[in-house]
């Protein structure tokens, strides 16, 4: 799908449009069909996250970058590969217990090889229950956070595993560093996208409700996602 969007940019208008209309059409097929490989990601929150990642790297606001939960390779492979193109001398953690995609090994050397493939370093990789490994294993310093619960759970499970998630990180985000949760989805603001986990909005709302941060939705296509940055 990356290929036909690159393609339609230099293209004649009317073939350009055609191609990114067959683009999406890929992508809403895809979640149709509950394509987890195919569609755990849309193009658009993958440049998000680039960008994202990028502010966070030009603007040298410190700590290493930590994805919770990876039900697929492509936002690692992101975040690896803006990571190297500023040559930063930071770690990237990867948190997860590589059981949703069936079993864990397979998963894991799923991403390594992806990553292998591409030239991109290995992330630290802390295997296991989140709720152990995000206890013990955090760096001490954050300037980006990635978090995807996955979907599935019912709303009150998913809000409370967010909210915990939320408790570990928050504390080691400095002044500047941003957040990204996916799935986050408003029904009053959100364009397109969808709510497929409202466990996450109900997460952020609680949790932000007293602190001066605050939700910016960001435009997925047919997901949802939005970022916080860290006031202080």
């Amino acid at each position: 799908m990356h290929h036909l969007i690159l393609e339609a940019v230099a293209l004649p208008h009317a073939l350009g449009n055609r191609l990114i209309n067959r683009a999406n059409k890929y992508v809403s097929e895809a979640l149709l069909r509950g394509d987890a490989t195919r569609a755990a990601s849309t193009v658009e929150q993958r440049n998000n996250l680039y960008l994202l990642a990028d502010q966070v790297l030009a603007f040298g606001v410190p700590g290493d970058f930590a994805i919770l939960g990876c039900d697929e390779t492509r936002s690692t492979r992101v975040m690896a590969s803006v990571m190297e193109h500023h040559r930063a001398e930071r770690t990237l953690h990867l948190y997860d217990d590589f059981q949703r995609g069936g079993s864990g090994q397979r998963s894991r050397s799923r991403l390594e090889n992806a990553l292998r493939c591409t030239g991109l370093h290995l992330p630290a990789i802390h295997e296991g229950a989140l709720k152990v490994t995000l206890a013990e294993e955090l760096p001490g310093r954050i300037a980006f956070a990635h978090m995807d619960c996955g979907g599935g759970d019912r709303p009150e499970l998913h809000c409370h595993r967010l909210m915990n998630w939320l408790a570990a990180v928050y504390p080691r985000m400095g002044s500047g560093a941003i957040g990204v949760l996916m799935d986050y989805h408003d029904p009053d603001r959100t364009v397109v996208g969808s709510d497929r986990s409202p466990g996450v909005k109900m997460a952020c709302d609680h949790f932000f409700k007293s602190k001066p941060e605050c939700m910016q939705l960001l435009y997925g296509g047919t997901h949802s996602h939005a970022f916080f940055r860290k006031v202080w």
